[in-house]
């Protein structure tokens, strides 16, 4: 038998074709791999190439980025004149006032590249990073000083009406008051502050109020005074916050109705005093901070700050002694306002641990939704609620409004569901309810929507806020100070809202909702839309059942329990329809019919 020959192995031969199309997938693969690192790396970072107003912030957590603009945003601010009559007067030194939130300033730079859809984040990531990306912070004045710079000048304005003067043969005219509107000056000045960029000088007009002199003429024989200036002005300082205020002759006129013995209107002067307590008022700022759940360490996101308040009593003393003691000087009496929440105790809030948390899901969201639950969290990033403290949802949203940051997306409207701005956060105040009532926490105010919404998922579960009228809140009844921390998760549609404090030793038991007195939707509405072509329909509401539903919480206690029944009422919603003109609808009953 012959023996066979082991056949030789054949051999690839590759063309360069191959070899391009191999190199082409590992670089494809390169290129993956580095994205998704991109991203793992810049998860908690802002992304590189951004900055604020030439701080560069890529690569730094928002508390980092926090520290470094507080050390090195540095802001110029334009010279101001108030204008009246053809001439300038420039604002006294060190009453143009401007800072910017440090908070705010980095959680704007670190939403870059992480709102709208995936386009819009992947550009904003590449332009950053390729050419960079250079945001302008939002500037804040602080009023009471404008306030006290406008009324320094307006003094120098204000002109008491007097009447015509009869001296011997000449008549000397009647002159009209002249008076400065501060409040209306102030707000002018702020609203061109804010919007004004340029170096060159701000020429800002007094608002000024004439009033007519009294329809008289006066004898200056009889009435020797009559064109005599009113008493010498006092002045009144704090060379602590170098502050100081005058109250002028007209003024302290008014205020001593006898002269002898001297006696002083004490309304009048506290009166005035209150004015300026407005005026001079600085609310102090809590501190904002952030809980590292794996290490349990406490980061800063806003240093605290103490505000300042006038003493209206203890002035009103100084001034009356020294309108006693016929002194041109006497003290300002400013009082330091402590923060509630102050950045060198954190060691004393008790911020330890997680003691409750809450979610929703928003998939499917429009980018504007998407955007609105983003700057809705970022607002309550880092809110530390004291012991017995009310917490105030609207107090840290603020105005829902597109100078707030928010954009247009579907809301409740009445009956209807409408474009407005600010669809969306009602999914945040939502999450933080959850996390809220799985604590155990009193629910001081809280409203359900007006019929069941599909993105929270088991009805009697949500929270309802309408910036300023409609408020969720909430008491903190725990021993210890609680740290609000939102996250969001974009990408997969999840946010989350996590209490970090010291977990009282209580026990928290929801039941599950109890649906009655359902309702059955109407039939649907049909609604001719001029856009839309003949036999084209869309549904624009879709139908929901109304309901009452009831959940109980039990809170067990120190040996006690209380029982509390969250109560949500759900209108029925019919669905809604728009079609073209001429389309053939179904017959829809009539509201007689209906109810009949």
């Amino acid at each position: 038998m012959a023996a066979i020959s082991p056949a030789s192995s054949s051999r690839i031969r590759r063309t360069p074709l191959d070899f391009a199309g191999i190199f082409a997938g590992l670089l494809l693969i390169v290129i993956l791999l580095s994205a998704l690192f991109w991203q793992f790396w810049h998860s908690e970072r802002i992304f590189t190439g951004v900055s604020v107003d030439g701080v560069a912030l890529g690569g730094l957590t928002r508390a980092a980025a926090v520290n470094r603009l507080s050390r090195q945003l540095d802001m110029v601010l334009p010279p101001v004149q108030l204008t009246y009559d053809a001439e300038s007067r420039p604002l006294p030194a060190g009453t143009l006032r401007a800072q910017t939130n440090p908070l705010d300033a980095a959680n704007q730079a670190y939403l870059v590249g992480r709102q709208g859809g995936f386009s819009q984040r992947a550009r904003e990531q590449l332009v950053a990073a390729l050419g960079g990306l250079d945001l302008a912070p939002a500037r804040q004045f602080d009023a009471g000083a404008l306030r006290y710079g406008v009324e320094e000048i307006a003094r120098t304005v204000r002109t008491p009406a007097r009447p015509a003067v009869q001296a011997g043969d000449v008549l000397i005219p009647a002159r009209p008051g002249i008076d400065v509107d501060v409040d209306a000056t102030v707000q002018d000045l702020m609203n061109r502050l804010t919007s004004y960029y340029s170096g060159m000088p701000l020429n800002v007009p007094l608002a000024v109020v004439s009033s007519p002199p009294p329809n008289e003429t006066v004898n200056l024989a009889e009435n020797p005074t009559a064109i005599l200036p009113a008493t010498a002005p006092l002045l009144l300082r704090d060379d602590r916050y170098g502050l100081s205020m005058a109250l002028d002759g007209d003024t302290l006129d008014r205020i001593v109705y006898t002269r002898q013995p001297l006696r002083i209107d004490r309304d009048a002067l506290n009166a005035v005093l209150d004015e300026w307590a407005v005026q001079l008022a600085v609310a102090p700022r809590n501190a904002r901070l952030r809980f590292d759940p794996v290490g349990g360490g406490i980061s800063i996101l806003q240093a605290s700050r103490p505000g300042r308040a006038l003493d209206v009593a203890a002035t009103a003393a100084a001034v009356e002694e020294a309108v006693t003691a016929g002194q041109e000087q006497t003290q300002l009496v400013m009082n330091d306002v402590a923060p509630a929440v102050d950045s060198s105790r954190i060691g004393e809030m008790g911020i330890r641990e997680l003691v409750a948390s809450g979610v929703s899901y928003f998939a499917g969201s429009s980018a504007d939704r998407i955007r609105n639950i983003e700057v809705a969290a970022e607002k309550m990033a880092g809110v530390v609620i004291p012991p017995d403290a009310i917490f105030s949802f609207n107090q840290y949203v603020e105005d829902v409004s597109a100078a707030n940051g928010f954009e247009d997306s579907l809301i409740i409207w009445g009956d209807r569901t409408a474009v407005g701005v600010g669809g969306g956060v009602c999914q945040v105040s939502t999450t933080l309810f959850r996390a809220a009532y799985q604590a155990g926490l009193p629910i001081v105010e809280r409203y359900n929507h007006g019929y069941v919404v599909d993105w929270y998922g088991e009805p009697g579960f949500d929270a309802t806020i309408f910036t300023p009228t409609v408020d969720f809140r909430f008491r903190n009844d725990t021993a210890n100070y609680l740290l609000v921390q939102p996250v969001v998760d974009s990408a997969n549609g999840v946010i989350a809202f996590n209490l970090y404090g010291t977990k009282p030793d209580r026990q928290v038991l929801i039941g599950a909702p109890v649906i009655t007195d359902e309702q059955d939707p109407p039939e649907p509405a049909y609604q001719v839309d001029e856009s839309l072509a003949r036999d084209e329909r869309r549904q624009v509401e879709w139908a929901k059942a109304g309901m009452t539903v009831n959940v109980e919480r039990t809170v067990i206690q120190d040996g006690e329990s209380r029982t509390d029944t969250l109560t949500s009422v759900y209108q029925p919603w019919r669905a809604v329809y728009l079609v073209g003109p001429g389309t053939p609808v179904p017959a829809t009953p009539t509201p007689e019919a209906e109810q009949s």
